[in-house]
């Protein structure tokens, strides 16, 4: 009898499949600890041209290490910037293949999206990761969930500087000011329109917050 019940319940499991819920998987991290005054710089949406690079500087000048989530149609357009971040120390995460609105993919489509990106940044500059940012921040369950499967962690953020919206610089510096806290993810981003003010800001802020204590450290890092 007790054969009969295991022969049942193993033809059972393979008739019918246990399905993931995106609560079977690490919900999206927006920040660290908040014991230590560490936090995460984090840049979105490159490698670009001049604006990676000019970023970089800053962050050699005050030996600060961050997190570079980019796109994969973008690595292979400019390689060298992704490269040089990776001889740097800088961390490097997943931010899609085309940065298309998450919100319309299906399933399959995102984990193809993920999974080109993947292999533009191996290809390229021998890299691997599995930090994963949706593009916009769209977290649905299908984000969990496919991340989750192919082994991602989803990072989000819990202080957005809006550089990308041509934020000025006083703007920038002091909405990170009122928003950084013990274990702060930091949105930035390397690749945006003509006329922001990105480097300007990290200028003034990381010199300051250096100053307040605070230690600048990669997502991973943070995040543990």
């Amino acid at each position: 009898m007790r054969r009969h019940l295991c022969l049942y319940l193993a033809l059972l499991t393979l008739l019918c499949p246990i399905s993931l819920r995106a609560d079977a998987f690490e919900p999206p991290i927006r920040a660290g600890s908040t014991d230590t005054p560490r936090i995460a710089l984090t840049f979105d949406d490159g490698p670009h041209p001049k604006k990676t690079d000019a970023i970089l500087d800053v962050l050699e000048e005050y030996g600060v290490r961050a997190t570079f989530f980019v796109i994969g149609e973008n690595v292979g357009y400019y390689p060298a910037p992704l490269r040089r971040a990776v001889a740097l120390g800088h961390e490097i995460g997943n931010h899609t293949f085309s940065h298309g609105r998450t919100a319309r993919l299906n399933a399959k489509e995102l984990e193809e999206e993920i999974r080109r990106a993947e292999s533009a940044l191996e290809s390229v500059a021998s890299v691997t990761t599995k930090l994963f940012r949706p593009p916009e921040g769209v977290c649905s369950d299908t984000v969990v969930e496919t991340a989750g499967k192919l082994g991602y962690r989803v990072i989000l953020w819990n202080v957005d500087t809006r550089d990308w919206d041509k934020a000025s610089t006083e703007d920038i510096v002091k909405c990170v000011r009122n928003g950084v806290r013990n274990g702060s993810i930091i949105l930035f981003h390397d690749y945006t329109a003509p006329g922001t003010h990105t480097v300007a800001a990290l200028k003034r802020i990381i010199p300051e917050l250096i100053a307040e204590g605070y230690e600048f450290v990669t997502v991973s890092e943070l995040c543990g």
